[in-house]
């Protein structure tokens, strides 16, 4: 008999869900436990016995949003087939999430709190889950002989910095949060990694 989730684990459930709509459209700073509590309906006691503080529902609303684009990466990368197709398709998903709120929340989180080295190593471990889909790409492709051969750990440095950098283009006043100007760009990067910038001699 399969069980379906405790009532603990709803309510955890419920009030990262709610968490996250509040981090969302508030950043982290303005979003205070007691709107959690309102928001999920569910006690301070039950808040606290769940997350011992906002930092930590912050990191694990964090954690939830990464594993939910890794295993949307996954499926991506499945149906996009060859090498080439898989990094065009990471493109896309990069270009797709470049808009995503929490990571501004997560930069206003990095920048005014005093940052530990359990909450530093959480956050190294949510950053290396996006860097190993460019791992997962880049192996596979030096495997089958399509990419020169290199170092592995310093081609995924370069490649996921390549991809997270433009998503600093939601700054300049030309492109916003219009992801239909952003996206051509994602693309000419693969294009650009994998063919090269120098002209073609004769």
């Amino acid at each position: 008999m399969v069980r379906g989730r405790s009532d603990g684990e709803e309510t955890k459930r419920r009030i990262t869900d709610k968490a996250k709509q509040l981090f969302i459209r508030k950043g982290f700073g303005a979003v205070s436990m007691n709107e959690v509590c309102e928001a999920a309906e569910v006690s301070k006691g039950s808040l606290y016995h769940h997350f011992m503080s906002k930092d930590e529902l912050f990191l694990q609303v964090l954690e939830e949003d990464s594993e939910q684009w890794s295993q949307e990466w996954e499926r991506l990368r499945v149906e996009a087939g060859g090498v080439e197709d898989q990094f065009y398709a990471l493109a896309e998903h990069y270009a797709n999430d470049f808009q995503n709120p929490l990571l501004t929340a997560q930069e206003e989180y990095s920048r005014s709190r005093l940052i530990t080295d359990e909450v530093l190593e959480r956050l190294l471990r949510i950053a290396d889950s996006n860097s190993q889909a460019c791992r997962s790409v880049l192996r596979e492709g030096i495997e089958k002989g399509e990419l020169a051969n290199g170092d592995l750990d310093r081609l995924v440095i370069l490649v996921s910095s390549m991809m997270e950098g433009l998503g600093k283009l939601i700054y300049m006043p030309d492109f916003g949060k219009d992801q239909d100007k952003i996206r051509p760009y994602y693309r000419d990067a693969v294009k650009l990694l994998l063919e090269g910038i120098r002209a073609k001699r004769n």
